[in-house]
């Protein structure tokens, strides 16, 4: 129940500063971004061909160190993608241009370089001399930060694009952006990186190639750093949920309505909590205004003199009986205090639809492995990254618990963020009414990817799965690609994720049939949750019975992920959780997400709507 690990990327701050922006992005397409990228990513790279220490003398051609980036790495990765750019023409010149754009302004730095003597070409032995420590590409960064008002340190991870050696362990960032940008988005990037690097590398710098013959370059100088980091500070605060002033975690969106302003009828049921708890020797008093959300109305608690906090954490009978309600309030830590659940007998639902913008915002050509887990009591949208950490999830609940809806608006989130290039989906749906919308679909993997009779069906569509797994690894070493994103990389070929997902899977391994082909659908799931990561595999397996029978200790080691709404007892939460909690929630969509070695966050699921489902999925 308390607040996720307060861990942020560069990614997801951009992201929010590009959300609550009135400022439109002028960039180009993200295809041919990708390309230029993968571009100065070869141009950069000891060891291959276009290596600008290869390529490049004393003499400094950048056109003809234009031509060779052109032969070796984009006019291959135009003719792999020729059929996505076909009719792009006027944004793979603007490509073409800002490679060559990039060569000038490449060898202007080395021609600066030279003249502080800083590298030098031996023509004897034809090579640079000190160059391997005046340049770092691709840089992964990562820096714990502190505020004098926040409650706890935030952790930023991020990857430069570019670092370039300004003097003595002093560094300036570089950020590359093909197009226009946006320029509120871009500047907060660089000075994320510049805090990243501890705030000694004097400048950060954007360089905007966006067809000109020279390079937009924008250095931030670090007075101006300095005058915007409060800010900034301010922002990451807010999304770790870690400032004084917002003792609940996250932050809200531009149309979020969470929390509501409390009612008085939410501050009387304060005062009763407190008096209840007085009654019983567990005094304590409200830290601040009630937080009220769609599904219940959280009270912060602060215990009194010398009452230690799992007094108050076992009254949650008491509480229940004395304030009448229909469930037992939910109770733990956030943020250092004691947090109190109470249901919301008027509760709300969070629709699909109001977050759909913010989703369609992370849409790209690149596609998008992120999926919507729900939004926590300040609307903030949670989502969960199958390219990272969690690869796979576990889904549990009994029925009425939102088990099946919760599993449509994840769905429906990859379907509004990629298209059919980018991510398939496998659906395995015993009771024919989840993903029904979906037969005929373009972004099923095969024809019979939509399986309603998993009898006979699903063994050769998990062994085609896992052949599939194989190739994608054969393919990987060719290239020396340690997983999918560095493949599409490397290659410049794009593979679509595969996404499984069952609604049911107990009937799977538990239900009728030989008992030789349910373990060989066991055993099927469990290869694939032990090697699907790295090839872009992933599951999504729910069930209403997550018993030890049903959750096979080795599977449930293999999917990091857990989703679980409301489930019949303590046992079955720590099946789900490894601990309790899951039994306390108020089905419809309330749910705790433990993504990795998190602790649980509460959150509320999305619902879609009939004219949702049919947008969504019939269209598609």
């Amino acid at each position: 129940m308390p607040a996720a690990a307060n861990r942020l990327t560069v990614s997801d701050i951009r992201q929010k500063i590009f959300e609550v922006s009135d400022e439109p992005s002028r960039g180009i397409g993200s295809l041919p971004g990708r390309l230029f990228h993968h571009v100065a990513y070869c141009a950069l790279r000891n060891g291959h061909p276009a290596f600008w220490q290869l390529a490049l003398t004393n003499e400094l051609d950048a056109e003809e160190w234009a031509q060779k980036l052109y032969h070796e790495v984009l006019g291959p990765g135009l003719t792999n993608t020729q059929s996505a750019l076909r009719d792009n023409g006027s944004e793979v010149w603007q490509l073409w241009c800002a490679v060559r754009s990039f060569a000038t302004w490449f060898c202007g730095l080395l021609s600066e370089a030279v003249k502080r003597d800083l590298i030098k070409y031996d023509a004897r032995r034809e090579c640079w001399v000190g160059a391997d420590t005046l340049f770092e590409q691709e840089c992964d960064l990562s820096a714990t930060l502190r505020e004098p008002n926040w409650t706890a340190e935030v952790t930023v991870v991020g990857r430069a694009d570019h670092l370039i050696r300004v003097g003595q362990n002093q560094w300036c960032v570089v950020e590359f952006k093909l197009g226009g940008g946006h320029a509120e988005a871009d500047a907060a990037q660089a000075c994320l990186y510049h805090e990243l690097l501890g705030g000694g590398i004097g400048s950060a710098a954007l360089v905007l190639f966006d067809g000109s013959p020279e390079p937009k370059q924008i250095v931030l100088a670090a007075e101006w750093i300095g005058q915007a980091r409060p800010k900034l500070m301010e922002l990451i605060g807010s999304l770790a949920g870690v400032n004084r002033q917002s003792p609940a975690p996250g932050v809200p969106g531009p149309k979020t309505t969470w929390p509501k302003q409390a009612r008085q009828i939410e501050r009387n049921q304060g005062a009763r909590l407190i008096e209840t708890l007085k009654e019983f020797d567990a005094d304590a008093s409200l830290a601040f205004d009630p937080l009220v959300g769609p599904t219940f109305v959280r009270y912060l608690l602060e215990p009194g003199h010398r009452v230690p906090a799992r007094r108050i954490m076992g009254q949650g009978a008491n509480l229940q009986v004395r304030l009448q309600l229909d469930e037992e309030p939910m109770i733990g830590l956030v943020s250092g205090r004691i947090a109190v659940d109470v249901q919301r007998r008027d509760r709300e639902f969070v629709s699909f639809g109001e977050l759909r913008d913010r989703l369609s915002a992370q849409r790209s050509d690149a596609g998008n492995s992120r999926v919507l887990a729900g939004v926590d009591l300040t609307g903030r949208i949670e989502l969960i990254d199958l390219a990272k950490d969690v690869p796979h999830l576990l889904v549990a609940g009994v029925p009425g618990s939102g088990k099946s809806e919760w599993l449509r608006a994840a769905v429906a989130s990859l379907l509004v963020t990629n298209t059919p290039n980018t991510v398939r989906l496998i659906l395995i749906d015993p009771k024919k009414n989840t993903f029904g919308e979906l037969s005929g679909s373009g972004y099923l993997w095969r024809s019979d990817s939509l399986i309603d009779t998993p009898e006979g069906q699903v063994i050769p569509v998990l062994t085609h799965l896992i052949e599939t797994m194989k190739d994608r690894y054969e393919h990987f070493a060719r290239v020396s690609a340690d997983n999918l994103l560095e493949y599409q990389r490397k290659s410049g070929l794009q593979l679509p994720r595969l996404v499984c997902v069952v609604d049911e899977y107990a009937e799977l391994v538990m239900g009728t049939g030989k008992k030789a082909d349910r373990e060989q659908v066991e055993t099927s799931f469990v290869r694939i949750a032990q090697m699907g990561r790295a090839a872009g595999i992933h599951l999504v397996l729910a069930t209403q019975r997550p018993s030890r029978q049903v959750v096979t200790g080795v599977l449930k080691a293999n999917i990091p992920g857990r989703v679980a709404l409301r489930v019949c007892n303590r046992i079955e939460s720590g099946v789900v959780l490894d601990q309790s909690g899951a039994e306390f929630l108020l089905g419809r969509g309330d749910l705790l997400l433990a993504a990795g070695t998190g602790t649980p966050v509460r959150l509320q699921s999305a619902y879609l709507t009939d004219a949702d489902r049919q947008q969504i999925f019939r269209n598609r």
